[in-house]
């Protein structure tokens, strides 16, 4: 029988799953963002959506509309987009 020792090698970093978002509601659909929403990177932040089908509309957008929405969706505007075309389940 033989008897094998050795050790691990660790990061120091932190690891996290999830990046928080800087916005709470969705700027393509304006619903709460949600972990499972998706997240992209822009100007140096974490944009969440409220479901994955919301990041490929915000990546065809301009820096300029991505401005605007995010802005609009901050601004506590959730409550006028149309949810129509979108399904959330």
């Amino acid at each position: 029988m033989s008897l094998v020792v050795g050790c691990a090698q660790t990061s120091s970093q932190p690891t996290t799953e999830s990046t928080a978002a800087v916005n709470s509601h969705c700027p393509i659909m304006g619903g709460d963002v949600t972990e499972d929403g998706g997240r992209a990177e822009w100007n140096g932040k974490t944009i969440g959506f409220c479901c994955p089908d919301c990041e490929p509309k915000w990546e065809a957008l301009s820096d300029e509309e991505k401005a605007e929405k995010l802005a609009a969706a901050d601004g506590g505007h959730a409550d006028s987009h149309d949810h129509s075309d979108h399904d959330h389940s």
